[in-house]
């Protein structure tokens, strides 16, 4: 276990996240930062794209200064900032802002702002696990297929029609009424070669994710592994029961759900040279061969003393 002294902190802010009252957050940060008495700043970029750039410069900074970076926003935004702070043993932690929280819940930050900055404060750190595909990290998971159909086209629904359960499960319903795409897939997990048919792959780097999606596998971070869901193909009505649920909950009560925990899998898809790949909630388009692999301790992460409960 290793303590924090007085640190001098950057917090990086997406003024974009899915947190409803964005400026009353920051002055609750603001506040408790000046009130430590620390050597802070707080930086927002002008748009989207410019997060990452922003990122690369206060980690550069904080190399120097032997400071803290705090990402402060949804998971999108946590993943871009934790992917400049990786391999960095630079003290990294969260203030979550967005809609799931699956990182910070996981951890046992507190999802108000006020509360998660006072635990960074006097949290400490310990080293975690993350997944990378091609050189891109992630911190929850990373999918090709339905799931990642599932995720982008209940975004799309939810920005045309709010959020809520009702819209993503007509989301979840629209998206398998009319997607049904089985790949064939070259597999090697963890040097093992298999051949699958399969409309869905899934990689796993969340406990609490995987716990509510009701999945055995989520025993596989405990192990230092990630979990890879195959599922093995079925009739468009029985993969209907489960939009119901939300986006695939209940997936251990499928049978065609096949799991496993590995530290590196090689997926190779002969009939394309990209394919589209969700990484923590985000598609992107990546050259194949898929390069999946665990970076061991990776990301230096402040823990809260006094974890708030896992829901």
């Amino acid at each position: 276990m290793n303590t924090l002294s007085q640190l001098p902190v950057t917090v990086i802010m997406n003024a974009a996240s899915g947190h409803d009252d964005k400026q009353t957050s920051r002055e609750e940060i603001e506040k408790l930062l000046v009130a430590s008495g620390r050597t802070f700043r707080i930086l927002t970029p002008e748009r989207p794209d410019e997060l990452e750039k922003l990122a690369k410069g206060a980690v550069a900074d904080a190399k120097r200064d032997s400071g803290m970076i705090v990402a402060a926003g949804g998971d999108g935004t946590i993943n871009t900032v934790a992917g400049v702070v990786a391999g960095t043993n630079l003290p990294f932690a969260v203030i979550p802002m967005g809609t799931f929280n699956f990182f910070a819940r996981n951890l046992g930050i507190p999802l108000e702002a006020g509360a998660a900055t006072q635990a960074l404060l006097e949290g400490y750190t310990r080293p975690l696990h993350i997944g990378r595909v091609n050189g891109k990290i992630f911190l929850i998971n990373s999918s090709v297929g339905l799931y990642r159909r599932l995720q982008e086209e209940r975004e799309q629904f939810k920005q045309r029609f709010g959020r809520n359960k009702l819209v993503a499960v007509i989301s979840g319903l629209m998206t398998l009424l009319h997607h049904h795409r089985t790949y064939e897939v070259q597999m090697e997990l963890d040097g093992k070669p298999q051949t699958v048919r399969t409309p869905m792959l899934f990689f796993g780097m969340n406990a609490l994710q995987l716990e509510k999606l009701e999945v055995s596998a989520a025993s596989c971070t405990e192990q230092g592994l990630f979990a890879v869901l195959v599922l093995r193909p079925m009739s468009r009505w029985k993969l209907l029961s489960f939009a119901v649920r939300g986006v695939l909950q209940g997936l251990s009560e499928a049978p065609n759900m096949h799991t496993h925990c590995a530290s590196k899998v090689t997926v190779h898809y002969r009939r394309a040279r990209t394919m589209k790949v969700a990484i923590d909630g985000e598609s992107m388009r990546c050259t194949l061969p898929l390069h999946y692999e665990v970076m061991r301790n990776a990301l230096n992460v402040v823990v809260p003393r006094n974890p708030a409960p896992r829901e």
